[in-house]
Order: structure tokens, then sequence, then C-alpha cells
């Protein structure tokens, strides 16, 4: 009798601490979770962020099950030192690295790994340092898949639902060897188990529910597997023998907790609560007019079309029904007010038809393209008719001394039908202008990204911005909207 209330109040002792840790956790994320919900259900792949903590319990619970034998040693100087150091970073990463990488926000969603940050951070402050390195498999099993890249990994393999399910299948076999590893062996044959038996799963589920939503071919399959070969181990180990969980009593937490201790954790969650989410300028969507049979534009008149380009690596991006085009006009006649040379002006006209415009949020304008080296301006929003608003930009490339303008706007021309139509000019008005190329830029957007990291947003800012053809391309977005079929 003593034992059991030994062990009932250790596990009450274990549960009320980390309620108090997602509670805190949950509270000062509160609207990064709101975002990730909405994008979840408006079909984008961010809802692995939910499957995690769940991969990451399997695991625990794993290691919790071999652990025995360890001291009750604590340096509560050090524990403080290093929990409120991590709270510090948390509150570093959304005050000021978050706002950096503003247009960029669904894209890295930075956010999701501060809050791990803060997860871990507090798990030190309220059980020490040393207990919770002990579960270090699983800090990194939490912190090694951060959205950009999983995203990253993701369409380097393909892009499509069945490569972000087949990704959180490997991270759920990560978790289940981590959780039946009292050997080496034992990690290898679950880790074998789990992927095969995952990847089997995920293409039954694909193959059976092709509609069904992104969110469940990732929780789905990678979740399950996780949990029938964990519980396969478990009673396998435990044959012939008693099926409980422990051979000893639930031990009371060590270490001792002062009111300090909470009043931090919850003082930094405030602090966070209140932080807002970065302003993404996003590219207003509008309504559109009706589906067209081809994936272009209608050419207005006064613009002949001299060649049309469809690329086929969107699909990786942005889903497998995406489809890119690339339309390049040049007006029939000579404008003097466009040109003082009097020379024909030639426009590209990218149009990205994707099946959702939360697809847009998470791929802008600028990632279309490799702009490595180059500076962007701020950007003006116009209206350019039929309610529909664009944005536009300018890019600087100091390598090639040139300047692109970018018009932009996104409109819905029916269910499943959303496009971004782009509009590029060249302050070189020759006919053999250089222009960007739409491409695969992660590479480039990454350099961006560092150098947005290491120097700050100035350091791919244009901060005087010439707007040279915004008389132009308004009339041309203009022209466009109107020689559409409402």
């Amino acid at each position: 009798m003593i034992i059991g209330n030994v062990a009932l109040d250790a596990a009450i002792r274990l549960t009320a601490r980390w309620v108090l840790i997602v509670a805190a956790t949950v509270f000062a994320f509160w609207k990064t979770w709101q975002d990730v919900w909405r994008s979840t259900t408006e079909g984008t792949a961010i809802g692995y962020v939910f499957v995690v903590p769940a991969l990451c319990i399997c695991a625990a619970i794993g290691i919790s099950l071999r652990r025995e034998g360890e001291l009750p040693i604590h340096d509560r100087q050090t524990d403080k030192i290093v929990g409120g150091i991590g709270l510090l970073v948390t509150l570093a990463i959304q005050v000021l690295l978050l706002p950096r990488f503003a247009e960029d926000y669904q894209l890295m969603h930075i956010d999701v790994v501060a809050a791990w940050v803060f997860v871990f951070s507090s798990a030190v402050l309220v059980f020490g340092l040393r207990p919770v390195c002990r579960f270090w498999p699983v800090w990194v099993l939490a912190l090694a898949l951060g959205p950009l890249t999983y995203r990253s990994l993701a369409i380097l393999l393909g892009g499509q639902r069945f490569h972000y399910g087949l990704i959180m299948v490997v991270l759920a076999s990560g978790a289940t060897a981590i959780a039946v590893s009292r050997s080496n062996r034992r990690a290898a044959v679950g880790f074998a188990c789990s992927v095969t038996l995952g990847s089997v799963a995920l293409y039954v589920t694909i193959r059976m529910f092709p509609t069904a939503p992104t969110f469940a071919t990732q929780l789905g399959p990678a979740l399950a597997t996780s949990i029938i070969v964990g519980a396969c181990f478990y009673v396998y180990k435990r044959r012939g023998g008693s099926l409980a969980p422990f051979d000893r009593p639930v031990r009371r937490p060590t270490t001792i907790n002062s009111g300090f201790t909470f009043v931090a954790v919850f003082v930094v969650a405030a602090a966070l609560f209140v932080t807002p989410l970065p302003d993404q300028n996003l590219t207003p969507v509008s309504p559109g007019p009706s589906p067209a049979a081809h994936a272009g534009i209608v050419v207005p008149g006064g613009w002949q079309e001299l060649d049309y380009t469809e690329y086929s690596w969107p699909r990786k991006y942005f889903g497998s029904t995406s489809r890119l085009t690339r339309q390049t006009i040049r007006t029939t006649e000579p404008n003097p007010a466009w040109d003082v040379q009097n020379r024909p002006r030639t426009v590209q006209v990218d149009t990205l038809s994707v099946r959702r415009p939360t697809t847009l949020e998470v791929y802008p304008s600028h990632t279309q393209y490799r702009l490595q080296n180059a500076r962007v301006s701020s950007k003006v929003f116009v209206d350019v008719g039929r309610g529909v608003t664009a944005e536009m930009y300018t890019v600087v490339d100091d390598d090639l001394l040139l300047t692109w303008s970018n018009l932009n706007f996104v409109w819905v021309r029916g269910p499943g039908l959303t496009q971004r139509v782009s509009l590029i000019t060249v302050d070189n008005h020759e006919p053999d202008a250089l222009f960007p190329e739409p491409a695969p830029s992660m590479a480039s957007n990454g350099a961006n990204s560092l150098a947005v990291l290491l120097r700050g947003k100035t350091a791919v800012s244009d901060t005087e911005p010439e707007y040279k053809d915004r008389e132009m391309l308004e009339t041309l977005a203009r022209e466009i909207v109107e020689a559409q079929q409402w």
C-alpha cells in the first residue's frame, strides 16, 4: 500500500509538471498553433507539426521503460542558467529573428522551432538538466525536422503527397528505433520493420483514399506504424512473463522547484503570447474571371505573343495539378512614354495555376526565380480594375547591372483553380534583354536567407527603389484583366 501511494504521488507530480509545461507552450505560441491549424485545414503540408509530439512521446516511453539505477544528482544553479538562456533564445527568435523572414513565414515557420526550444528550456528548469539530457534522442528527433527542412526534403524526393508521408514514416521509424533500442540490433530491426510497414500502409492509404487530406496521410501511417511495431517489440520482450510496464515503482521527480521556476516560465510565455506574428505582406487574393481552356492568359489588343513556354518543375513545389506558363509579349506599336527611343517593349507574363490560394502563401512570388545576390524593393499595391489588387516591386541584380520590375496579382478563377499572374520587365529595352527565368530556387533563396540571418533585412533590400515601368505595367495589367472572359 505504501508503495502504491508513493507511485501514485510520483505519477501525479510528473503529470502536473508536464501539464504546466504543455499549458505554457500552448499559451505562449497560441497564434502559431492557430495559423498552423488554419494552413493544415486548407491543405498545406505543415500539419506534420502536430504529428511530431506524438512520435516523441512514443520514443520517450521506450527510453523510460529501460531507465534504471540513476542517481538523483542535480545542480540547480546550472539548471537555471541553461534553462534561462534557452528561454531568452526563444524570445530572441520570436522578437528579433522572425520579423526578418516575414515574407517567408509560411515557408520557414521558425516559430515552430522556437516552440521546441521553449519546451526544452522549460523542462530543464522544471526537471533538471541531467534528467532532460537522458532523453537526448527525443530532443534530436523533435528539432531535426523543421518546416523548411521538411519541405526541402519532400521537394527533392518529388514533392507529391507520398513523399511528404514517406518522410513522416522515416521519422516515425526513427522514433520506433529509439523506443526499442535496448541494443543496436534491436534498433536496426525496429527501424527496418517500421519503414517497411509504414511505406506499405502509406501506399495503400493513398491508393484507396486518393482525396484524403494531406494531414491524414502524414498522421495515419506514420503514427500507427510506430505504435504497432513498438507494441510488438514490447510484447516480444516480455513473452512468458508479466506485461507490466515497470518492474520497479515509478520514482518521484527529485528536483526541488521553487515558485520562481514556474513564474519564470509563465512570464516568458506571456511575453511570447503578446508578440504578434510577422506581417507577411501577401499579395491580395481577388475574385477572377471564369476558367479558360488554356493555362495562360488572353493577350490584350496592342500586344503580340512571341513565345509560349510551359514548365514541369512546379509540380514538385505546388502540387501535381499545378501549371506554370511563360508568355513573351511585345507591343505592336512603340509608345514614346515607355521608351524614349521608340523601341517596342517586351514583357514576360508568367502564370502559375494551383489548386489552393494557401499554396501561394507558402511560396511567394520571389521564390519562383533565382535571385541570388539581388536586392528587392518594398512593395506598392495598385488597383488594376474589376476589384483586382496587384503588388509591384523591383529587383536589382548588382552582378548583371539590371533592374527588373515585377507586378503580380492573384485571383481565384473557380473551385480548385487559383492563378498568380506575374508581369516582368527589365530596364534594358533591347529585344535580347535578359529576364529572370522561372526555376527551382531553394539554393539561391537559402543563400539570401543566410545573408538576412547574418546581416539583416537590409542586405537583400533595395532601400531607394525606382519604379520605372510602373505606368506601363499598370496599364498592361488593366488591359489583361479586361481581356479575360468574365
